[in-house]
């Protein structure tokens, strides 16, 4: 018998599949937690030494996340406890939420809506350009990625990529230039990230990465909020290095009153809502259990951490 933890909401229709295994033994009960066998979490609980001490049966960890920078999986592998994530659940949510970044940046919506409120109407906007021809760079064409590059491509959009680890075959099916790093910062009127955080990817957006774009260029993030430094993309902004950001991801969520990243009038944040729709929730919990379920009956479980190979390697 196998006992199964879950410590954060999953669907009702996920947790019945649990329900009806005979060889688990379900609860949602944190104080359970020193004999639980398999966990499942989200991102809200940090899975760390000091959770791992209170936990001496674990043997299995699933974040119904596509992220997993809330889990030391380092101390996990020293324990020989099998990690693994849902990196296709929030996919669709995550790449809608992009476009919608993208659109709302390009047709300046913000400052559009400011003027209705104000009683302006279109006084003082200035006219703005649509997307069709402008260049899209994607860094990071896995899931997400690739789901923002078909949706990108519908508002005829120009596409380069940077990944190191997609093949040849998947840029050419979808129709996107294969460009280094620095290469995608360079061409693109609008570059959109798209990797997991790691030691690798932390900050790879800083001041040294934002002299490479164009002055006209726009970020837009809904990964993780530390692969970009904060102060330097303020610094950015502020000096004109760059045109503007649209963030759903900040390193410090959420934000302490008056910090400048809520009221810069060159940055659009929203607070974290890319894997916020019930088909996200719902499709995480279904891929959680799939994996627990799996492990239960000693069957291989994919997605495991760490990364086959570091995503990013900084030169």
């Amino acid at each position: 018998m196998t006992h199964v933890l879950a410590l954060e909401s999953y669907s009702a229709a996920a947790l019945a599949r649990l329900r009806a295994e005979p060889k688990v033994q379900f609860s949602q009960n944190v104080a359970t937690l020193a004999t639980t066998n398999a966990l499942l979490i989200r991102s809200q609980t940090k899975i760390d030494k000091a959770l791992l001490e209170r936990a001496p049966a674990l043997q299995f960890v699933a974040t119904a996340t596509s992220g997993f920078d809330h889990i030391d999986w380092r101390a996990c592998r020293e324990r020989d406890i099998v990690v693994t994530h849902a990196p296709q659940a929030n996919a669709q949510s995550a790449a809608e939420l992009t476009l919608t970044l993208l659109l709302a940046s390009a047709r300046h919506l913000l400052v559009a809506r400011k003027n209705v409120h104000e009683g302006q109407w279109r006084k003082n906007l200035i006219r703005c350009d649509g997307l069709e021809g402008k260049e899209l760079g994607i860094v990071g064409l896995g899931h997400v990625g690739q789901k923002v590059a078909r949706l990108a491509k519908a508002f005829g959009m120009e596409l380069a990529a940077y990944d190191p680890y997609v093949n040849d075959a998947a840029f050419t099916s979808l129709g996107v230039r294969r460009l280094s790093f620095i290469e995608v910062l360079k061409a693109s009127d609008f570059v959109s990230l798209h990797v997991p955080l790691t030691s690798e990817t932390k900050h790879m957006l800083n001041h040294p990465t934002f002299l490479e774009m164009q002055a006209e260029a726009v970020l837009l993030n809904t990964c993780r909020g530390a692969v970009v430094d904060e102060n330097d993309l303020l610094s950015a902004l502020d000096e004109g290095t760059i045109a503007g950001a649209a963030m759903d991801v900040i390193e410090r969520e959420p934000p302490p009153p008056g910090h400048r990243v809520l009221s810069h009038p060159k940055l659009l944040l929203t607070p974290h809502i890319g894997a916020f729709t019930n088909q996200a929730w719902d499709k995480g919990s279904h891929e959680a259990v799939e994996k627990a379920l799996k492990f239960v009956n000693g069957e291989e479980v994919l997605d495991t951490l760490p990364l086959p190979v570091a995503w990013f390697k900084k030169t």
